[in-house]
């Protein structure tokens, strides 16, 4: 039973560790932001949380953008999604899926090619609801402990992206 106890705990503790070290280059975003967001819906705001979940295996990510009445809009939007960053040790990749309210859920891998610990660059594996050949990729800018750019970008043709949101984001305190 000793010996049993011991393999559990070294098992437990080598996972910690590991769940530690494979989000050295994310735990910048934790804690509460506040944005200024441009792209085809316009000029908003959003709010946003990241948070460690589940003994930090996971991180989780709330938002919430507004964007005011436009012509194509009359009533504004409000845009809710919410995002679960996790490691997939099978693959030795990070994976992040994004669930929004318009019914898409991007399943994107970390570029670990185009990623430092600076920029954190993700691809759309799948796009759940995808009305074409879309692809999608995010980047993440971390400019300081306390701002970061990011911009999100669509490739309807499946190969050629343009610029579809782009925000700016403070930490608040």
């Amino acid at each position: 039973m000793k010996h049993y106890l011991f393999a559990l705990f070294s098992i437990f503790s080598i996972i910690s560790g590991y769940s530690q070290e494979v989000w050295q280059d994310f735990e910048f975003l934790i804690g509460n932001w506040q944005g200024v967001e441009n792209g085809v819906a316009g000029e908003g705001i959003g709010y946003r949380t990241y948070t460690f979940e589940l003994g930090a295996h996971y991180i989780m990510e709330k938002n919430q953008s507004t964007f005011p009445k436009s012509e194509k809009k009359p009533r504004g939007e409000v845009h809710r999604d919410i995002g679960i960053f996790s490691y997939n040790s099978n693959r030795e990749e990070v994976v992040y899926r994004s669930f929004n309210i318009e019914n898409f859920t991007n399943i994107f891998v970390l570029d670990t090619a185009e990623s430092s610990a600076e920029k954190l660059v993700f691809v759309t594996r799948e796009i759940e609801n995808n009305p074409g050949n879309w692809v999608a990729r995010l980047t993440i800018e971390k400019l300081s402990e306390n701002e970061f750019r990011e911009l999100f970008e669509i490739a309807m043709d499946g190969s050629n992206f343009s610029p579809f949101l782009s925000n700016h984001w403070y930490r608040v305190q």
